[in-house]
């Protein structure tokens, strides 16, 4: 039975950051960012007091993700010889939050304490470069872990409390083409698709923004995204059934030292 619940989890979405770099000198980038993030889609895992399956609608504005946020870390990077690009991310979210939902004749409440850990890599090389425009194509991993530390109480036809603590992970091989176009002195326009298979059943990402080289070492970037990810594990259900639907959208301000 499907209910409604808005204090669960949210996926962050790893920083990536893009270089234009036309020398055949290698140059590097480490930076971080502020994100605003909103969350929409379904989850579902097995609820061992009424020995079943629960799913919930999952909506999540930045104002609910900055109320359940315990703490949250996250970084990336990036080497490149004018050529090849390589790039990589991590980042960490932990979020806490409780809500009670209807199911059937009984009362679910749950207190739930999420982390989500997410690390990426890309190698990625120019099909088509020009001083006005560079395309690239990129291939790499994406891992992604979720760690749940429920309290689960019920009332009405079923009573009761129990914890229910379970992790899942999977790796996903991942495909994609980038666009970076420099349209005036020390600015640039990226954007970027992907399309990831392997562990989940599913995830797709496109991004967008724009970067400004505003000192010598340092740049700039503010970056719309979406991503789609979908994954299930086992069968609704079996006792380790977990299911992830979700459509991600963020918009980040990212901040790169460069050498």
């Amino acid at each position: 039975m499907k209910q409604s619940l808005s204090v669960l989890c949210i996926s962050l979405t790893a920083l990536v950051f893009f270089s234009s770099a036309a020398h055949a000198k290698w140059s590097f980038g480490i930076g971080t960012g502020f994100s605003l993030l909103n969350v929409d889609g379904t989850i579902g895992f097995n609820s061992p007091l009424i020995s079943g399956p629960v799913k919930f609608d999952l909506k999540l504005d930045p104002d609910d993700v900055n109320d359940l946020m315990q703490s949250a870390f996250g970084f990336g990077g990036y080497a490149t010889d004018g050529t090849w690009l390589f790039q990589y991310s991590y980042g960490n979210l932990e979020l806490e939050g409780e809500g009670s939902t209807p199911v059937g004749a009984s009362t679910v409440s749950a207190r739930i304490n999420f982390e989500m850990t997410g690390a990426e890599m890309t190698l990625g090389y120019p099909v088509y470069k020009t001083s006005s425009l560079v395309t690239l194509v990129d291939a790499g991993v994406r891992f992604t872990k979720h760690e749940y530390h429920n309290r689960i109480s019920a009332s009405g036809a079923v009573t009761g409390q129990r914890d229910n603590n379970f992790d899942h992970d999977w790796t996903d091989a991942i495909f994609g083409v980038s666009v970076i176009v420099p349209f005036a002195q020390k600015w640039t326009w990226n954007t970027r698709l992907n399309a990831g298979f392997g562990g989940s059943d599913g995830t797709y990402l496109a991004s967008t923004g724009v970067t400004w080289r505003f000192l010598e070492h340092w740049s700039a970037g503010l970056v719309g995204k979406y991503m789609a990810v979908d994954f299930e594990n086992a069968s609704e259900g079996d006792s380790d059934w977990y299911l992830y639907d979700v459509d991600e959208s963020t918009l980040s301000l990212n901040i790169l030292y460069n050498w």
